[in-house]
C-alpha cells in the first residue's frame, strides 16, 4: 500500500490502514503536514456545513465522533496531545440589521440536524466572556471544537510509524507504475515503490502526479495569523453573522484569526493587504484582540475544486489499484478522519461507512476532458472565510 501526500489526510489514512494490518509506504514531497494541514485553522464540526452537500453534514458529523476517541487514543500510544478542545462554535450580532442573518442561520442549522441554541446578550457573554460589549445576540453550536492541525498530523504521523508505516520524506513522487490498465505503484526519481493500491492524497499538487490520470485540483491560497490570547481565555470558535472571518483557540492560549483565500497559483506568500483584513476580521470578530501581539503569521495552498466537493474513490480510468483522496479545500480538517474510514473500507473491499456516489471523479469525466488545475472561474483575490 503506498499513500501519496503525508498530510492530516495521508496519515490518517496510513494510522487506520496499519491498524487494520496491512503494509503502508507513505511517501512526501517534502515533511510530514507541511503545506495544507500546517497552515489549516483546525475548526472542527458540522456547523459550517448545514447546506452543502449531504456529505458534508455527514463527514464532518463522523469526523467529530473519530477524533473525540483519536484525542485520547493517540495521547495512549504517543503521550502527545493534539491540541484538541472547545465548548463549540458561537455566531455573534452586534448590530441590529444582523439579527435576520443570525436567525437564518439558526434556522440553516436546524434544517441540517445541527444542535443550535440562540443566547440572548448576557447569556452569550457567560459563554465567552471575551465577547464585544455591544452583543446582541449568538447562536450556539455546542458541538464545535478547535484542534491544532500541526500536533495532530504530526502526532498520528508518529503514531503510524509505530504500527510500521515507513515514512519516506523529500519524494516527489514522478509518476505512477501500470501493468496493463492497472496501477501497482508509484516512481520516485529512480526508485519505484510497488504497491496493490495507490492512494493520491498529494492535496493541491494531486492533479500532477500522473498526466493521465489528471484532476481539476488547484491551489487556494490562504493567508492565517495567532496572536496571543486574554487572560479570560477563549472557549469557543467565534464567527459573525454576515461578515467572513473567524477567531478560534489553541490549548496553549494562542488564538488563530483566518484566513483568506486568493487563487495565483502555487506560490505561498503573505501579504499587505492579507495582513490588513486579518486584522480586519480581529476587529469585527473580536476586537478585544486588537492589542494582542502577533505572534505568527503564516500561508497554505489549499486543494481546491470546482465544485467544492472532494474526490475520494477509484478512477474508471485504470482497471484498479488507484483511489482518490484529493480537494478537501479549507474544510479538509473537519472531514479528514471520515475520508480515511472510508478509504480503509474501500481497501478492504467494503461497503463504505459513508456513501461517496458524489465524490466519484466521474463527475469530471462526464463534463468534458479533465484539467490539471484550472477552476472554472478564475479569480485573482478574494477575501473571505475559511
Amino acid at each position: 500500500m503506498v499513500i501519496i501526500g503525508a498530510g492530516a489526510c495521508g496519515c490518517t489514512t496510513a494510522y487506520y490502514l496499519a491498524q487494520a494490518g496491512l503494509s503502508v509506504a507513505l511517501v512526501d514531497r517534502s515533511q510530514v503536514g507541511q503545506e495544507a494541514s500546517w497552515a489549516s485553522a483546525g475548526m472542527i464540526g458540522p456547523e459550517s456545513c448545514p447546506l452543502r452537500d449531504p456529505w458534508f453534514t455527514l463527514a464532518t458529523t463522523l469526523s467529530r465522533t473519530l477524533y473525540d476517541q483519536l484525542e485520547a487514543e493517540l495521547y495512549d500510544r504517543t503521550g502527545r496531545r493534539v491540541g484538541y478542545g472547545g465548548q463549540g462554535h458561537l455566531v455573534i450580532a452586534r448590530r441590529q440589521e444582523e439579527l435576520n442573518e443570525l436567525a437564518a442561520c439558526i434556522q440553516q442549522q436546524h434544517g441540517g440536524g445541527i444542535a443550535v441554541q440562540r443566547l440572548d446578550a448576557s447569556e452569550a457573554r457567560q459563554h465567552e466572556p471575551a465577547l464585544p460589549e455591544d452583543v446582541m445576540e449568538a447562536a450556539w453550536m455546542p458541538e464545535g471544537r478547535f484542534l491544532d492541525a500541526r500536533q495532530f498530523t504530526a502526532t498520528i504521523g508518529a503514531a503510524a510509524s509505530q504500527l510500521g508505516v515507513h515514512v519516506h520524506e523529500g519524494r516527489d513522487v514522478t509518476g505512477l507504475i501500470r501493468q496493463g490498465g492497472r496501477i501497482i505503484g508509484i516512481a520516485t526519481g529512480h526508485e519505484t515503490l510497488h504497491a496493490g493500491t495507490v492512494i493520491n492524497a498529494a492535496g493541491a499538487w494531486a492533479g500532477r502526479i500522473d498526466p493521465n490520470l489528471s484532476h481539476p485540483v488547484f491551489p487556494l491560497h490562504g493567508q492565517i495569523m495567532s496572536v496571543a490570547g486574554l487572560a479570560c481565555g477563549l472557549r469557543h470558535n467565534v464567527s459573525r453573522a454576515g461578515v467572513w472571518g473567524y477567531v478560534t483557540p489553541r490549548s496553549d492560549g494562542r488564538v488563530v484569526v483566518g484566513a483568506t483565500h486568493e487563487e495565483w497559483g502555487y506560490v505561498k506568500k503573505v501579504t499587505p493587504d492579507g495582513l490588513a483584513y486579518l486584522g480586519q476580521i480581529v476587529r469585527r470578530v473580536l476586537p478585544a484582540l486588537s492589542g494582542q501581539p502577533v505572534l505568527d503569521v503564516w500561508s497554505g495552498l489549499r486543494p481546491g475544486t470546482i465544485d467544492g466537493l472532494p474526490t475520494i474513490g477509484p478512477d474508471p480510468r485504470v482497471d484498479g489499484g488507484y483511489l482518490w483522496a484529493a480537494g478537501h479545500s479549507s474544510a479538509g480538517m473537519m472531514q479528514i478522519p471520515a475520508t480515511a474510514k472510508v478509504l480503509v473500507d474501500l481497501v478492504m473491499q467494503r461497503k463504505p461507512v459513508l456513501s461517496i456516489e458524489q465524490l466519484s471523479i466521474q463527475r469530471y469525466l462526464d463534463a468534458g476532458p479533465v484539467t490539471v488545475a484550472e477552476p472554472l472561474k478564475r479569480v485573482t483575490k478574494r477575501f473571505m472565510s475559511a
